[in-house]
């Protein structure tokens, strides 16, 4: 499983005119984290994939997960975030920068909406940044976070249900 981590991985080691085109590294003493989702029209469940990269770029910790159902896109993406910032909670990370390819998801974030159907997921994202000492949000476009959806989808392979790598 590790080689197969790897290679869906490969797109954070291309060389540095990709990664300066498609994604950025955090600032000195900060983490960034990456999540996506998969979903399909077959009625699959729906799948996660988060990274955490240090100022280097280099890799910290990843996750790749099949949720226990089929959710809507705002609550699988809100789901994602969910999980990147548990994991970076668990890892003792103490500043972080979350991306995230869903405007609607961030916004709610940003905005602390908690009206809609992944309210209760926002909620629960707000509750868990207040235990970060700094944090921040941003929008990207989704050609930037293929790290992320590519361990999305690595957790719909066969046999695959759950898988945590920390580096």
């Amino acid at each position: 499983m590790l080689e197969d981590f790897k290679e869906a991985a490969k797109f954070s080691w291309l060389g540095s005119s990709s990664c300066e085109i498609s994604w950025k590294k955090p600032p000195a003493g900060m983490f960034k984290i990456n999540s996506d989702w998969a979903t399909v029209d077959d009625g699959r469940r729906s799948s996660i994939g988060v990274i955490i990269r240090d100022y280097r770029g280099v890799t910290v910790a990843a996750l790749c997960r099949v949720l226990p159902g089929r959710f809507t896109v705002e609550e699988t993406e809100a789901l994602a975030i969910e999980a990147g910032i548990l994991l970076a909670k668990e890892l003792d990370l103490q500043q972080i920068i979350i991306e995230s390819d869903s405007l609607s998801v961030v916004n709610s974030i940003w905005s602390k909406d908690s009206s809609g159907g992944f309210s209760h997921i926002v909620n629960g994202i707000l509750s868990s940044l207040d235990e970060f000492s700094s944090w921040q949000i941003w929008h990207l476009k989704r050609d930037f976070n293929k790290v992320a959806h590519e361990l999305a989808r690595f957790a719909r392979s066969d046999n695959v249900n759950q898988f945590n790598c920390w580096f």
